[in-house]
């Protein structure tokens, strides 16, 4: 692969330059591992997908490329299994290490072994992937494993990158502004409130928090949103953004927001399937939070934002105003301080949604699949449910949001959400 970075893959590698932009996910697996079929498999997946094999390269040119010429295989570091806890420490670590300019892939996977149970985790730069270039990376490395056939998988395609793809109808149309004003010196609820400075997004101490819906309780969860016509993505959405509002105090004339990224990948032309790299918008709704705001009310405000510009001609605007901010040519620091006014938010939610496949893959068992990201917002939440479960992080920047504070959000998230269903189901 020799070819040019797209906007969003260039912002990315950009923002990366001041602060590591990784995408982080944790697969626990029941079942005997060796680092010898650890090894093949990462050299299987590193041939299939095309971006798991590039480094960018920007020496003598204002415009960087991915280069796959000379590049390293991926690198894999095992450790013994210290106990359940053990892998939440490293993906906080995971989520500050940054990539190397050398010629090694931007990619990288440790395993925390033990003889019955083990830990994969992949880390990768977020300019090459997103959350669910994650998740069908994780399962191709499983179904390699597993021994089970793996030429249902073939060699992927290599794509131009995700704004080479938007239907030219899109494009040819005059883009409509962001919905609000970009204030360039925007400020989070978090800052406002507890007068920290914005330079606290530079430093690099993220605080992990993880919990889980067991089956029965995400049936439920699932059935609640049906009843309500809402999305399992808006409630998750409207838990913490009531949560944040009552631990801050907030007055009824403030305004939360939350950034969804969306996934683009059947919006392109051709679609994308299962291929690897950055395919996905972002989108910002605004909330005001009142003393009568209920869980339900909140979500239906989420979900109408979204839908809005999902069934709309907008759903591309996003891409094309980075794309012409970049023609510019800001450095890493314009740039962070422009995306800050424009997408920054009190909250980002990312949700999978459901996955397709399945859990037992020969004599390995997927227990539990955890996705986080490093991001500018003080608080991301990842969600993704698999076998039935939902898996959710709440990654957390310390500098700005003080650990208690952290807990005491998390905390209030997960009891609107169970009091809900209970409430629904009693």
């Amino acid at each position: 692969m020799n070819r040019l970075l797209g906007a969003s893959e260039q912002t990315l590698s950009l923002l990366a330059q001041t602060k590591p932009i990784n995408v982080v996910l944790c697969a626990t697996i029941t079942g005997a591992i060796t680092t010898k079929q650890l090894n093949a498999a990462l050299a299987w997946v590193q041939q299939r997908h095309p971006l798991l094999k590039v480094k960018v390269v920007d020496e003598n040119s204002e415009h960087p490329r991915f280069v796959s010429e000379g590049v390293a295989s991926i690198p894999l570091q095992v450790i013994e299994r210290q106990g359940e806890g053990h892998w939440c420490l490293e993906v906080q670590e995971e989520l500050s290490r940054p990539f190397s300019r050398t010629d090694d892939p931007l990619v990288r996977v440790i395993c925390l072994q033990s003889p019955s149970i083990s830990e994969l985790i992949v880390s990768f730069d977020h300019c090459i992937g997103d959350g669910l270039s994650g998740v069908y990376l994780l399962r191709d490395i499983l179904y390699y494993l597993s021994e089970l056939d793996i030429n249902y998988l073939p060699q992927q395609r290599e794509l131009p990158s995700c704004e080479e793809l938007i239907p030219l109808k899109d494009t040819s149309d005059q883009f409509i502004g962001t919905r609000y004003p970009i204030n360039q010196e925007n400020s989070t609820i978090f800052e406002q409130k507890l007068s920290i400075s914005q330079n606290s997004i530079y430093e690099k101490q993220n605080y992990l928090i993880y919990w889980c819906f067991l089956p029965e309780e995400t049936a439920k969860l699932i059935s609640y949103c049906r009843k309500e016509e809402i999305s399992v993505h808006s409630i998750i959405c409207a838990s913490y953004l009531l949560a944040i509002a009552n631990e801050m105090k907030l007055a009824d004339d403030a305004i939360l927001k939350c950034m969804s990224p969306i996934n683009l990948r059947n919006y392109l032309v051709p679609q994308v399937g299962e291929d690897f790299g950055t395919y996905y918008t972002r989108e910002v709704t605004y909330h005001r939070i009142r003393d009568t705001s209920n869980l339900c009310n909140v979500a239906r405000d989420v979900k109408r934002q979204l839908k809005q510009v999902m069934a709309s001609n907008k759903i591309f605007n996003h891409l094309l105003e980075v794309k012409a901010f970049l023609s510019t040519k800001p450095d890493a620091l314009k740039l962070r301080k422009y995306l800050k006014g424009l997408i920054g938010s009190d909250l980002t939610v990312t949700n999978l949604g459901r996955l397709d496949f399945p859990v037992q893959f020969g004599s390995l068992h997927l227990q539990q699949l955890y996705i986080t990201v490093a991001g500018i917002a003080p608080i991301i939440v990842g969600a993704v449910t698999l076998g039935g479960k939902m898996f959710v992080t709440c990654r957390n920047l310390e500098t700005i949001v003080p650990q208690a504070y952290a807990q005491r959000i998390n905390q209030q998230a997960i009891q609107q959400l169970r009091e809900a269903v209970i409430t629904y189901h009693s």
